[in-house]
């Protein structure tokens, strides 16, 4: 499969954008290949926010007219010579016109600069169209309902006083030394065919306006900070999209985003920050690296969403495709809100320290991983996965996970006591090729629904090398009986159940006692399946059956609003002891896992296993209780499970009383 990189990304990028130039009275329009956009497309599609569009006076302001070749100043503080304009003094600047060969050049020590841009068409084929070379603070307001557009050449020269090509300086199109605040109700377009499209080696903050950058490497760079809030903007680029890169103060190098529209498709990341990133409201969507079919180069970084420390995420909708992870940090990542919809073709959400979902929509189309962190904490939220590996996985350690490995931590059973799953509330459904719920530590729940599946014959639904301890929410767990594992310890009624042969998906499975009908579905074929609930009663015997029909409502293999019929009965149960165990529990071993043949005697005729996979021949060892197959802590009859329609609104309490 072949992947994108970054010079292969870079040379796409510049083409498209080449393609588009033709001096002044070129059309600002859609760009070849973005298909999408236009100056002045993105204004007004920013998400609601407290924040107006700031407004300028020009009134007093040094203007300034670009006329082809050359321009002219009318007011202080600003010089013109051929086709370079030189401000130098603080003030309001009005920009407008058209220069086909030059540039602005901010060279005004210590003082606050306003350079309006009022319909102005700037192409530099040499340098930066506009830089700031000194200032204090520099100020680039977009005059409302106006369409501007900067330009660079593919070659810098770095032949004039203000340029240094040592140092790289400048490398975009519009490059600011000093603090940079863009903002007003216009439109910016950035045509950086060089190097990076928007550079500030200090602050920079976006507010209100519309910017489509198209850029060969970066797009938009705030080297100590970047704050954008209710702005609306697209970049395409080589490298990342949007960053913040100060790598020598723990308090710089982060990224803020709130209320604003970004619609980015970057070679590398699309957000990276060095520190934090904190992202609120808005709409973002973001393709890297060429989407989730492209396989990740092994020396770039092509992630959605990435922090050097914490990634909080708390508002917004979503849509992250990504050949790298989706969204990652190399410290903590906290959900708290938002909408999201994730493609990747690595990790969905990724923390190499903590990951902490407490409320959100999360809906994980594709993955190899889906959630992972050295600990793992759902405590509210609606998460749906699909992953080819592990759905859940708490492993030590930085991101492993990838093509062509063996994923994370410790495939063959060495645990890891710092990590953890707990799940505490929230709807979590689950539907992996590798483990569903996989910790290589401990795993923990006391509240919310589970629903979690696992296709792969080497996996299991839950895989953990220290203990799992359940004492509350709705667990639905169905996976082969080759790994199968079930709580170590349980204060809820838990029911593990094994099969000889797999029952097929959508088959029901009913218990059933004196007022109470508890009915599911099994989500995949499996042969193995664990089901708790707090509506599990103890000494209450309940009937199993299987097969049948259910007249309610089933959503994601939980049945609600209906009856049970039709089935075959299994076996009487009782629930005597909280964890029991009905027919073959499985493989056992590693780390702790719970022995897969307690009770069984070596050598007993059991009989050929019937078609439906239960064998009501078969004895168990022990005691030799009839109906059995094999006996567990409780020494009672088991049960299997059931399967899930389509997603639809989860039912309250997860099942129907009758």
């Amino acid at each position: 499969m072949k992947y994108i990189t970054k010079r292969m990304a870079a040379a796409l990028c510049a083409a498209a954008i080449l393609g588009t130039l033709a001096a002044c009275g070129k059309d600002g329009g859609t760009a070849a290949g973005s298909g999408a956009y236009t100056p002045l497309s993105l204004l007004n599609s920013t998400s609601a926010s407290p924040r107006s569009p700031a407004v300028l006076d020009l009134t007093g302001a040094t203007v300034i007219t670009l006329s082809g070749s050359g321009a002219s100043v009318d007011g202080k503080g600003a010089e013109a010579k051929g086709s370079v304009v030189t401000i130098t003094a603080a003030g309001i600047y009005a920009v407008s016109g058209c220069l086909e060969d030059g540039r602005i050049i901010v060279n005004a020590p210590k003082e606050e600069v306003t350079v309006a841009l009022n319909g102005a068409d700037i192409t530099c084929s040499y340098g930066s169209p506009l830089y700031i070379y000194k200032a204090g603070t520099a100020t680039v307001h977009l005059m409302e309902g106006t369409e501007n557009t900067l330009t660079d050449g593919a070659v810098y020269s770095f032949d004039d006083e203000y340029s240094s090509a040592a140092d790289e300086e400048p490398n975009a199109c519009l490059y600011s030394k000093a603090d940079l605040l863009i903002q007003g109700a216009g439109a910016l377009t950035v045509l950086a065919n060089c190097d990076n499209g928007i550079t500030s080696k200090d602050t920079l903050q976006i507010y209100d306006g519309s910017l489509w950058v198209q850029a060969a490497n970066n797009g938009i760079n705030g080297k100590d900070s970047h704050t954008i809030d209710s702005a609306a903007i697209a970049v395409t680029c080589g490298g990342d999209a949007i960053r913040s890169t100060n790598d020598t103060d723990e308090t710089l190098g982060w990224v803020s985003v709130s209320n604003s529209t970004l619609n980015l498709t970057a070679g590398e990341d699309g957000i990276q920050a060095e520190t934090a990133l904190t992202m609120a409201g808005g709409s973002y969507t973001v393709v890297s690296g060429g989407g989730s079919g492209v396989q990740p180069s092994d020396d770039s970084s092509a992630k959605g969403l990435k922090a050097g420390t914490v990634l909080s995420l708390t508002g917004g909708t979503y849509t992250l495709d990504c050949s790298d992870d989706a969204i990652h940090s190399n410290g903590d990542v906290t959900v708290s809100g938002g909408t999201y919809t994730i493609s990747t073709g690595d990790d969905a959400i990724h923390a190499d320290e903590a990951l902490t979902v407490s409320a959100g929509e999360i809906d994980i189309l594709t993955s190899y991983e889906g959630l992972e962190g050295t600990t793992v904490s759902v405590s509210g939220g609606t998460i749906y996965i699909v992953s080819s590996d592990d759905g859940v996985n708490a492993a030590g350690g930085a991101d492993g996970s990838g093509f062509g490995g063996f994923g994370h931590g410790n495939a063959f059973g060495g645990g890891n006591s710092d990590s953890c799953i707990d799940i505490s509330g929230g709807y979590l459904v689950v539907t992996a090729g590798g483990d569903g719920l996989d910790s290589n530590g401990n795993a923990v729940m006391s509240g919310g629904t589970v629903i979690v599946s696992s296709t792969g014959q080497g996996d299991g639904a839950l895989d953990y090398d220290g203990s799992f301890t359940l004492s509350g929410g709705t667990l639905l767990a169905v996976g082969s009986g080759a790994m199968a594992q079930a709580p170590s310890q349980a204060s809820q009624y838990t029911v593990s159940l094994g099969f000889d042969s797999a029952l097929p998906a959508g088959t029901f499975v009913s218990l059933e006692r004196e007022g109470q009908s508890l009915a599911f579905a099994l989500p995949i074929s499996g042969s193995h399946i664990v089901f708790s609930s707090p509506e599990l009663e103890g000494e209450a015997v309940y009937t199993l059956s299987y097969g049948g029909e259910y007249s309610g409502q089933t959503v994601d293999g939980l049945c609600s609003g209906g009856t049970y019929s039709g089935g075959t009965e299994a076996a009487k149960l009782t629930l005597s002891d909280y964890i029991t165990t009905y027919g073959r529990a499985g493989m056992g071993g590693m780390g702790g896992r719970p022995g897969g043949m307690k009770g069984g005697m070596p050598g007993e005729d059991r009989g050929e296993p019937p078609a439906e996979g239960f064998n009501p021949e078969m004895r168990p060892g022990g005691e030799g209780r009839e109906n059995g197959g094999m006996r567990n802590h409780s020494g009672q009859d088991g049960i299997p499970e059931g399967e899930g329609d389509g997603r639809g609104t989860p039912p309250e309490d997860g099942f129907a009383n009758t």
